[in-house]
């Protein structure tokens, strides 16, 4: 129920901001703070102990990248600039905060995954800055200062939160339980996280006064990021973790990208391919859910010999 509960605000909070984008907008100011107490909330209940690093996870990390950059790249060559900003961080996005929810529900290996999602949030909050000047190539930054104010703006809504919830774990252990009796209160975060996102999102992308025909190659680049990661970490991980790198690669922690691209250093349009990338890996969820749990109902049924 609470997954589809899920489902139901992420497309109220997306008609919120698109009918509220000029009230929305100036609280685009308290984003980083917000984005950053619903990460402490999930960074608290990671046991760090059972964090089991496989060579695997390197392949599954190398991948998301290769994805980001692949798009980009092709993008570009192509002579659609925009459109490779918005395919570099459909792809680039590190494993969502969700990940092991679903790999759970998949009867998956909750460890392997959460561990993936650790490590790319490391990755992500490491690697982007020294990308970020390449992706947008602003006019008038030189490659240091762009790269400065990357690091800065995801080292506030990463790494204080690692840092708070390490020190709030030594000095208080069972704060870690705080998480689980927190989670109604982190998905309320999120929720007004993707609101503001999506205002501040839509007045960009209204200012520039652009047509549905600017915006669809956007969408449909988005849906060929999401259905390459989702496929390629099914095939990656072979027989026993075709699951679990599937929902790595697949499923993405989009406020972080939708963040950092309603930034002003970002292509207002470049908006578009992480916000329905949204829509679209919850419709991956939903579809893997639901072949689990028919090909868990035919081996059940299938009479022994």
């Amino acid at each position: 129920m609470k997954r589809h509960l899920r489902s139901i605000c992420m497309i109220v909070a997306f008609l919120v901001g698109g009918l509220f984008h000029k009230q929305l907008t100036p609280l685009g100011a308290i984003l980083p703070a917000s984005v950053a107490l619903m990460l402490s909330i999930t960074f608290i209940g990671i046991e760090t102990a059972r964090l089991k690093p496989q060579r695997m996870h390197l392949w599954v990390l190398l991948g998301i990248q290769l994805i980001g950059m692949g798009f980009w790249t092709l993008a570009r060559l192509l002579g659609y600039p925009i459109l490779a900003e918005s395919l570099f961080f459909c792809g680039i996005a590190p494993v969502a905060i969700a990940a092991p929810v679903i790999v759970n529900l998949l009867k998956g290996n909750v460890e392997f995954t959460t561990t993936a999602l650790v490590l790319s949030q490391i990755v992500f909050a490491l690697v982007t800055p020294l990308l970020m000047p390449f992706v947008v190539q602003v006019e008038g930054f030189c490659y240091s200062e762009l790269a400065l104010e990357v690091a800065i703006q995801l080292g506030t809504v990463l790494g204080i939160p690692a840092v708070v919830a390490t020190v709030l774990r030594w000095l208080y252990p069972p704060c870690k339980g705080w998480t689980a009796r927190l989670r109604d209160v982190s998905l309320g975060i999120w929720i007004i996280n993707l609101t503001i996102i999506a205002g501040v999102g839509t007045q960009r992308v209204l200012e520039m006064n652009v047509g549905w025909q600017d915006m669809l190659p956007l969408v449909l680049g988005s849906l060929v990021v999401c259905i390459t990661g989702f496929v390629a970490g099914y095939k990656l991980g072979g027989r026993g973790l075709k699951r679990e790198c599937s929902q790595c690669m697949g499923q993405k922690n989009t406020i972080l990208t939708l963040y950092i691209a309603s930034q002003w250093y970002v292509h207002p349009l470049a908006y578009i391919g992480p916000a329905f990338y949204v829509f679209f890996h919850n419709i991956a969820n939903a579809l893997q859910i639901a072949l689990a749990n028919r090909e868990r109902f035919r081996s059940e049924t299938r009479p022994s010999n």
